[in-house]
């Protein structure tokens, strides 16, 4: 498993859309897709994710 890979979970451009087709959105870079964003991305570019921003730790 690739431990580098970017976890749109933790990333505050994430969301989920109402989209049955395209459930999975990126604020960031304005599109949605059927796969992880970051997935879709790695794909096109060959690269890691560059809107990446991590969402801040509500456990503390």
């Amino acid at each position: 498993m690739d431990t580098n890979r970017t976890d749109c979970f933790k990333c505050k451009n994430f969301y989920i859309t109402w989209d049955s087709k395209f459930p999975y959105g990126c604020r960031g870079l304005g599109f949605k897709s059927k796969a992880l964003p970051s997935r879709e991305v790695k794909i096109a570019s060959g690269t890691e994710c560059l809107k990446f921003i991590r969402k801040p730790d509500i456990r503390k």
